[in-house]
């Protein structure tokens, strides 16, 4: 008898060890290992990170733990055992617990809350949890679009032997292989030569492969050859002159290359997405990492800062998804040109764009 109660007690120390996860509809599997607080159990906050994908945040002044599981927030309050969800107040019986400065909850929330708060998503029986696969909206493919190409030379160098369908091609195609070597991600490219792709192309194919993140790559050009600088877009309508003149340059190619008025027309009636949802829930994502490629492009390559603009460019509509045009440096001005045609000063473009990704791609999988 006795040594049946010693095997008994045995099993249930382990089951107490651990909390399992199982996903519906997916053979993944997951576990939360708790330990003895005060002979309570509990776990480490960022366990539900590793399950539910959640994003966790702190505000020390305001004693708060925030928890972003499902797409809703959970309000935790600091050194207390009440939460807030949906504007009702929960109790999960023991506080939270700060130790080695890590945040750690009770096993109640997992076993007792969590099902109360999802009870479409989350279930508890038996030492598992059953739910439904949290979302994995990552970063995972990226597009990198080379302006112009084939018939198209874009922008014309001050010298007229350089052009910008070159230097645009020459950034992306080192921007995707470092990419690719150090973030766990995708990167195609709308062109991998010297050819034609009108601009619809270019967007419809970034929404075919449901990409996460589009970046369209120029050099800029302007009638007075001192005029430097680098500036980076997001789409929107055009605020100053000097952006009016960027994005008509840019569209021209539409009525250049692309069958002139008629053409110019057809993405004329493509004016209302700048209303949909489905794109402007990606504007202000849209203009953060415009915000990290500009301030990294102009502190690497110490060039003269343009800002972050706004401009209706026809490459950006219909993009479903974070998408920037930048504009790399003005290759009518004669040591814009130089710059932009060295090895070592694209290796700056490059460096600055990967860090701008890497900083944006950690911030959004965080936030989704």
């Amino acid at each position: 008898m006795n040594r049946w109660l010693i095997f008994f007690l045995i099993i249930s120390v382990g089951l107490s060890a651990s909390i399992n996860i199982n996903y519906r509809s997916q053979p993944l599997s997951e576990e939360i290992r708790t330990q003895e607080i005060d002979n309570i159990e509990y776990f480490n906050i960022f366990e539900l990170d590793k399950v539910f994908k959640a994003l966790i945040t702190a505000d020390l002044l305001d004693q708060r733990l925030y928890v972003n599981i499902y797409g809703s927030q959970i309000t935790f309050l600091l050194d207390s055992s009440y939460l807030q969800f949906m504007g009702e107040d929960y109790n999960f019986q023991y506080p939270i617990i700060l130790q080695k400065e890590k945040y750690f909850l009770p096993i109640t929330f997992l076993t007792d809350i969590l099902p109360i708060l999802f009870p479409q998503k989350i279930t508890f029986s038996s030492n598992t949890i059953i739910a439904d696969t949290p979302i994995d909206n990552s970063i995972k493919t990226i597009v990198l679009d080379p302006g112009h190409g084939g018939k198209d030379p874009g922008a014309v160098g001050y010298s007229k032997k350089n052009f910008e369908k070159n230097v645009a091609l020459q950034v992306a195609r080192k921007l995707k292989e470092k990419l690719e070597a150090a973030l766990d991600v995708q990167v195609l490219l709308t062109r991998s030569k010297d050819e034609f792709v009108s601009l619809q192309s270019r967007t419809d194919f970034a929404n075919k492969i449901d990409a996460d993140l589009f970046i369209s790559l120029h050099c800029n050009a302007h009638r007075n050859k001192q005029v430097k600088g680098i500036e980076v877009y997001y789409l929107s309508t055009a605020k100053t002159d000097e952006a009016r003149a960027v994005e008509a340059m840019e569209n021209s190619v539409v009525f250049d290359f692309e069958g002139g008025d008629k053409a110019v027309q057809q993405y004329n009636d493509l004016a209302f997405i700048l209303a949909d949802m489905a794109q402007n829930e990606h504007l202000e994502e849209s203009y953060r990492i415009s915000s990290y490629l500009q301030d990294n492009l102009t502190k690497q390559t110490t060039s003269y800062n343009r800002g972050v603009k706004q401009a209706n460019f026809y490459v950006l509509r219909g993009a479903y998804m974070p998408s920037v045009l930048v504009e790399m440096g003005f290759i009518s001005n004669k040591s814009g040109e130089q710059k932009l045609v060295s090895a070592s000063y694209q290796k700056k473009i490059v460096n600055s764009i990967f860090e701008s990704v890497r900083a944006f791609k950690f911030k959004y999988d965080k936030m989704r």
